[in-house]
């Protein structure tokens, strides 16, 4: 590590300290009162409301300055994807002499084809799903079984990853068993699919399983697995019971896109400093006939939608940065990360080099006054100093164990890491893990994370925060980025 920069940043910076805040609340507010509104209708991707989503952003970073900055030099990065919908199900368990059928309300899926026919595969137990956990595991014909929900000891695997894993293991489907608290009519709507066209890299079928069938499926409770998924030296182990499904389903292809702007560097233009958020929801989350159908995505992801194009407004008006500064709005992040996905592979084989990525997600769920936590903590050691030292100097407290590390795959950041790009989140609202969770099996992904129902003091806070770290690790002085 290289300390002189490091703590030449630290000294300037505290004596450069700026405590008011230059974004308020209200200026986030006006954007989340848009991209939050039953008129984006939950902002999901190929639809009408998330290509007003799309529109929205679009004219927005051009209004604050930006210049395009997709791949191809336009503003949108397209992304050819094909939703997989649900139509008909029916399944069987089979152990021995006997046979149980079961219900609509007892198993929701599809395939990637019109029909899906699976007789006789074995039930394969492979906990969350990791593919590291995994490593030589054989599921030739099997349907793989994950069990499913969020807690604090048990960090969820981002499904393309373990689909991928999976459908290299040789799996003809996955079958989720879902948390005991989640409503099953919530669940089995909500379970669609989506794979970026021409490349479905998953089993043919995937399906869920209230928590009241583990033992049917694998002959142990949800709460024994889930306990045994969670434990260091897990191993998959096959079921005594097979399993035949017939499922049908229609697909609609459509293409959406990331929109990107950039302000070009001065000195490095081919480095950059990439800021993230993705502008997605779930869309309309609620059989017909519910009270509220919309899936409004205030918190999830219009608050951080709002910072970004407001932290672009000023850093376009400030001084040229020595590295361009990228502003990647991703779609598809709500169907596995896969804008991100799709915007890290793009350019991996241009001279575009991304020396920092800054994710921002999520940042309305706690109030201002919040210590500046990281989801990548640990993992850049030159990122931590700045983004403890720039938090420090603009009066923020600095929260610096690990905990928020179980986040890391779970975000657009991850899409970013695993290609060797450096990808932190710093952010108040994964500093106090129970507000966190709180959140997550409250609000998350439901009708009621609406405007009326979001703080965005703490945001404010954290929108300040991206302006002081992104002028910091564009600046090659202060980061030199080795």
């Amino acid at each position: 590590m290289t300390l002189r920069p490091i703590l030449g940043l630290a000294a300037l910076l505290c004596s450069t300290s700026v405590l008011a805040q230059s974004i308020t609340p209200q200026m986030l507010r006006d954007h989340v009162a848009v991209l939050a509104s039953d008129a984006y209708e939950g902002r999901e991707p190929g639809t009408a409301g998330g290509d007003r989503a799309e529109a929205y952003v679009l004219q927005a970073f051009a209004d604050a300055g930006l210049q395009p900055g997709a791949p191809d030099g336009r503003w949108r990065q397209e992304v050819a994807m094909a939703d997989h919908r649900a139509g008909t199900i029916s399944a069987t368990v089979r152990q021995g002499g006997r046979s149980t059928s079961l219900s609509p309300e007892q198993i929701a899926g599809l395939g990637l084809s019109s029909t899906t026919a699976i007789q006789r595969a074995p039930l394969v137990f492979v906990g969350r799903g990791d593919p590291a956990q995994m490593q030589g595991t054989k599921l030739n014909g099997a349907v793989a079984v994950v069990i499913g929900g969020t807690a604090p000891e048990a960090p969820q695997v981002p499904a393309a990853d373990r689909n991928a894993a999976l459908l290299a293991a040789g799996a003809v489907g996955v079958l989720l068993i879902a948390p005991p608290t989640a409503p099953w009519t919530d669940v089995a709507h909500s379970y669609d699919s989506a794979t970026i066209a021409g490349t479905p890299r998953r089993p043919d079928f995937s399906g869920v399983v209230p928590a009241s069938l583990a033992e049917t499926l694998l002959g142990r409770s949800a709460a024994d697995l889930r306990k045994a998924a969670i434990a260091p030296d897990f191993r998959p182990f096959r079921a005594k019971a097979t399993i035949d499904i017939a499922a049908t389903g229609t697909t609609r292809r459509y293409t959406t896109a990331n929109i990107v702007g950039m302000i070009p560097g001065a000195q490095r233009s081919n480095e950059a400093v990439l800021l993230s958020a993705h502008w997605d929801h779930i869309g309309i989350c609620r059989p017909e006939g519910a009270p509220d159908r919309i899936c409004n995505g205030a918190a999830d992801n219009a608050s951080g939608t709002a910072i970004l194009i407001e932290v672009a407004k000023i850093l376009a008006k400030g001084p040229r940065p020595a590295r361009s500064i990228y502003f990647v709005a991703t779609t598809a992040e709500e169907k596995g990360l896969l804008g991100a996905d799709a915007y890290a592979a793009a350019i991996a084989d241009t001279p575009l080099k991304v020396v920092a990525n800054l994710n921002i997600d999520t940042a309305a769920i706690v109030p201002t006054g919040m210590p500046v936590a990281m989801v990548g903590r640990g993992l850049h050691p030159q990122i931590d100093a700045i983004v403890d030292a720039t938090a420090r100097s603009i009066g923020r407290k600095v929260d610096t164990d690990t905990e928020a590390n179980i986040m890391i795959q779970r975000q657009d950041g991850w899409a970013f890491g695993k290609r060797g790009i450096p990808a932190v989140m710093a952010t108040g609202s994964v500093s106090d893990m129970k507000r966190l969770f709180a959140y997550l099996d409250g609000p998350y992904h439901k009708p009621n994370d609406d405007l009326a129902h979001i703080d965005l003091s703490g945001a404010a806070e954290d929108a300040d925060l991206h302006v002081a770290l992104a002028r910091a690790l564009a600046d090659p002085a202060r980061y030199p980025a080795n």
